[in-house]
């Protein structure tokens, strides 16, 4: 049996791994990543997964709410017909997205993220937690957010996910 998790991105793959990893399951079960390519990879994914894919599978799916937590559990819903678990990101019942739980772990006063809400406020535009993310990390770090998430020592607020992940491959 395969278990295969469907994701938005590559920063949600890097976690996802990391939390495997962290689990020991890497080495110890056969997984794959699908989607990759935004929200309508993730939808097109899941609507096209056969009753054979089903029954021979397991099938997961982790997307951001973005703006709207219910409407994001509403689509996804209709998406998985009830058929594949999945979690919504940040908490699986807040709106945002990963990069909003991420950003939550770093330090407001931190001299980048100041610098960036600065900038924000300065051009008078809304700029996605992507970018914010993106900026901390690398100048930061000096990494993409994929490989700062490798660094990461799991903090409490990964728990849901993590049980989620852990469920996934019982029996397996």
């Amino acid at each position: 049996m395969m278990v295969y998790i469907i994701v938005e991105g590559i920063t949600d793959k890097a976690l996802v791994r990391k939390l495997l990893s962290d689990l020991g399951k890497i080495e110890k079960t056969d997984y794959q990543f699908l989607g990759l390519k935004g929200i309508e990879s993730v939808r097109n994914t899941l609507e096209n997964l056969t009753e054979k894919d089903l029954s021979q599978n397991r099938y997961f799916a982790i997307v951001d709410a973005d703006r709207s937590f219910r409407d994001r559990k509403n689509d996804m819903e209709t998406w998985t017909q009830e058929r594949v678990d999945f979690f919504i990101f940040p908490n699986n019942d807040d709106d945002g997205d990963l990069e909003t739980l991420l950003l939550s772990h770093i330090d407001s006063s931190n001299k980048i993220i100041r610098c960036f809400d600065a900038y924000k406020e300065c051009v008078g535009k809304e700029i996605n937690n992507k970018a914010k993310l993106y900026a901390y990390t690398t100048l930061e770090h000096d990494k993409r957010p994929e490989e700062y998430i490798e660094t990461l020592d799991m903090p409490e607020s990964f728990t849901a996910l993590t049980t989620k992940l852990q469920n996934l491959f019982e029996g397996i």
